[in-house]
């Protein structure tokens, strides 16, 4: 089948207009662009020219369109619409985000605070409960596919090697034997056997994302990739509080369980691990919370991540001093001067020698 290229300024389903180049991949190349009879603007994933008589490529490429486009939830990129001609390239129309994704976030700024990771991993969680209860596993969660937009949103991109639980693994993409599929680095060891992935495999790989948001590496990083297979099978990762002290122990145990080597032994969903994780989302307030003496207020029903937000912010905003100033210590009485204290005894001498004196003279008289 002869398809014509994609390029700026191309009509792409009498309907789409490619505005400028976005994004390239390893599969497809991004456009903004404009439908024609809309004002919104979208993203367009085209398939690359040299795959698009690659069978194999074009049954994932339809697979991701077919399996974010069922799913609806706040944190999994928008699917509109897919449409495959034959005079044209395949393409999926998705809703069009500004940012960057978590890997070049991590690239730039380095090491999360413990909060603020934990805080995109329960976003993401989210995401990936809704894929599941929907019968979808990602099997490529990874820092590239997890796109950051403003006010630290995730929206969790590529289902393009997702499995269906409703599918035999002989239709599954990439299930074939001896066949990989995913990203090495972020796989667990069932994804590496090339064994059936359930929840339990996107649990795993979240946790390697989540151990490198806090500590800047991968859990299991090994060059080779042959090398690699091996120690993810075999090697269990160091605790992320053994790289980076700050880290709490319990919150390093956490992502330890995440990345078990018998999937018996991790969460068991992703809900699991959110409620698990939903705490250490605030543990960097608290702190903050003694400084200033309040009146007792009642406990929120459940922790939640915009609890006191609006005290935390008046309390980072105020100088230290001013903190300080909040809760005044009751001070000493004056202690009084030296030449005080002097002049008080003389006076005692003086009506101490007095009185005896008196005493003297009134004996001598009464003799």
């Amino acid at each position: 089948m002869s398809r014509s290229s994609a390029r700026v300024g191309t009509l792409l389903g009498q309907r789409y207009q490619l505005r400028q180049r976005i994004g390239v991949g390893a599969m497809g190349i991004v456009y903004e662009a404009a439908p024609v009879d809309a004002e919104d603007v979208v993203a367009i994933k085209v398939l690359q020219q040299h795959l698009m008589d690659d069978d194999a490529v074009l049954a994932r490429f339809r697979r991701e369109a077919h399996a974010t486009a069922r799913l609806s939830h706040p944190h999994l990129v928008q699917v509109k619409d897919f449409q495959c001609n034959e005079d044209e390239p395949p393409f999926m129309v998705m809703e069009l985000l500004r940012g960057q994704t978590l890997r070049l976030m991590l690239k730039e700024q380095g090491p999360l605070p413990v909060a603020r990771a934990a805080t995109l991993a329960l976003q993401t969680l989210s995401a990936l409960d809704t894929a599941h209860q929907a019968g979808v596993i990602h099997r490529d969660i990874k820092p590239d596919n997890l796109f950051i937009v403003t006010g630290d949103q995730v929206k969790v991109l590529d289902f393009g090697v997702a499995r269906l639980l409703h599918e035999d693994d002989a239709r599954s993409v990439g299930a074939e034997a001896g066949a990989w599929v995913g990203t090495p680095s972020f796989m667990p060891p069932e994804q590496v056997r090339c064994l059936p992935v359930d929840a339990r495999g996107d649990v795993y790989a979240l946790g390697a994302c989540l151990f490198q948001m806090v500590t800047g590496r991968q859990p299991i990083d090994v060059a080779d990739t042959v090398a690699l297979f091996s120690a993810i099978i075999e090697r269990v990762p160091p605790l992320a509080s053994e790289l980076r002290p700050d880290v709490p122990e319990d919150f390093a145990r956490l992502i330890a369980r995440a990345l078990n080597k018998d999937p018996a032994e991790r969460f068991a969903t992703a809900q699991e691990m959110a409620d698990a994780l939903r705490p250490w989302a605030q543990v960097e307030k608290a702190p903050t919370l003694r400084l200033v003496e309040r009146p007792p207020e009642p406990e929120p029903v459940a922790p939640g991540l915009d609890d006191d937000d609006d005290e935390v912010t008046q309390l980072e905003a105020a100088p230290m001093d001013a903190q300080v100033r909040a809760e005044p210590e009751p001070k000493p009485a004056p202690v009084p001067p030296t030449v005080g204290r002097r002049a008080s005894w003389k006076d005692h001498l003086l009506v101490v020698g007095a009185t005896l004196v008196g005493i003297v003279v009134g004996v001598a008289l009464g003799l």
